[in-house]
């Protein structure tokens, strides 16, 4: 369907909110559908599925087993339950620890990526800190494009500051040669046993992709435990327990859940000893608290995950196409792009693309005219997390080195499931607007 040749200034007087309603009125169904509830995001308080999109309320129609207190019939038996912590019924003695959906979602995840079982988390950080908790490493090697989040709590909350571990950084591109390196260093003051080599491909934000076979055949000759952040690739792109890597983490509030509201991580493990400290530490620490609404919703949803990540994978190519050749794009982040210097190490562990890609402004162009760009955006919406229905921007902030990194301002895209051609549509008008 056409959309207007013109387009208003964002600083116009005139309601951003009555020029969406305009805009989206021009749009398909698709994209009229997931932007309806959210044209005033005042009244939707920010969220961005207000209207339980994707089933939401179908799947929370179903019942609950989660509750808070799980009865028993017997003192004997509650002991019994208490000191396996697991109830005879499914899940854990106290609700708060491990409902039964959150059982079921996790066998779901162990069988999505071979492994021995998994936990579910509050959060994708409470996944990582429960594994991080669970192994106490002394040493833990990182990229140096961690996400930001798991960074902070290596370096501040509870590890680097306190003592209990030191951060070695490699780059997040690195080689197997580099990382050995690093793991001869660590080998001079730990054990192995007292390491960690954590990855993160691709990178946060600015998406390097590292040499994953060699960093763990290092490790592995070392006898050192790998963990790695998968999020990116989502069982779909990318198993770590198939190259050899120990325990898989991933952020299921993004495609697992694909509409923005099943805030939760789960930590997969090759084999049953990890497997056994990971479900320890989260007795102990409590992160198993997870809804059984957002349980279900994940356990269902993640069957569709596949579908929805080529879709978003088609209109992130078809995003990238409208930003290549203009005058104010110094470079497009994607190593889906065959441009890319991490191309091969895609092609050669992913295969395929997913929604987020990061566009560098001319560094020449005025910081003020890019931000009125953003602002310009009907369709895009200025949030964190990805990998949902609406499509997102942010700015870029890596935590590294300034003379390593592009000098013009960084903004991440997330491609939703709108059509794509909408979403052309509101880049166009935004960059008349704003652009030159």
């Amino acid at each position: 369907m056409p959309h207007s040749p013109s387009a208003p200034s964002p600083t116009d007087a005139g309601s951003k909110v009555e020029r969406r309603r305009a805009f989206l009125a021009e749009c398909r169904p698709a994209t009229r559908r997931i932007h309806a509830p959210i044209v005033d995001l005042t009244g939707a308080r920010g969220h961005l599925n207000p209207r339980g999109l994707g089933h939401a309320r179908a799947f929370s129609d179903l019942g609950s087993l989660g509750q808070s207190s799980v009865g028993f019939d017997t003192l004997a038996d509650y002991e019994a339950a208490d000191a396996a912590g697991r109830a005879p019924y499914g899940g854990a003695e106290y609700g708060v620890v491990q409902s039964p959906e959150a059982e079921a979602v996790c066998a779901k995840f162990a069988r999505l990526h071979d492994g021995a079982g998994a936990i579910l988390c509050g959060s994708g950080l409470a996944a990582i800190a429960t594994v991080l908790d669970a192994f106490a490493p002394k040493a833990i090697l990182i990229p140096d494009g961690i996400y930001f989040p798991a960074w902070r709590y290596m370096s501040e909350a509870n590890l680097a500051e306190t003592g209990r571990a030191a951060l070695l950084t490699y780059p997040a591109g690195a080689s197997g040669a580099e990382v050995g390196a690093l793991i001869r260093e660590a080998g001079r003051r730990f054990a192995p046993g007292e390491t960690m080599i954590y990855l993160e491909a691709p990178a946060s934000g600015t998406f390097e992709i590292p040499d994953i076979a060699g960093i763990v055949d290092a490790a592995r000759r070392a006898g050192i435990r790998t963990a790695m952040d998968n999020t990116w690739g989502s069982h779909v792109r990318f198993r770590p327990l198939d190259h050899g890597i120990g325990i898989a983490i991933q952020a299921t509030t993004k495609y697992e859940g694909g509409y923005g509201d099943t805030p939760s991580g789960v930590a997969v493990a090759r084999d049953e000893a990890d497997l056994a400290r990971l479900r320890r530490q989260l007795r102990i620490g409590g992160h198993g608290a997870v809804s059984p609404q957002t349980c279900t919703r994940l356990f269902h949803r993640v069957d569709s995950a596949e579908g929805r990540l080529a879709r978003h994978d088609a209109t992130a190519a078809a995003l990238m196409r409208w930003f290549e050749g203009k005058a104010f794009t110094a470079d497009i982040l994607s190593p889906a792009r065959a441009a890319s210097p991490h191309h091969a190490r895609f092609r050669q562990y992913f295969g395929a693309g997913n929604s987020l890609f990061t566009v560098v402004f001319d560094e020449g162009l005025p910081v003020g005219r890019v931000h009125a760009f953003v602002d310009a955006l009907l369709l895009f919406r200025v949030a964190e997390s990805w990998g949902g229905h609406v499509s997102l921007v942010l700015p870029v902030h890596p935590r590294r080195d300034p003379a390593s990194l592009p000098k013009g301002a960084m903004f991440r895209f997330n491609a939703g499931l709108e059509e794509a051609d909408d979403l052309v549509a509101d880049l166009d008008q935004a960059a008349r607007a704003a652009l030159p």
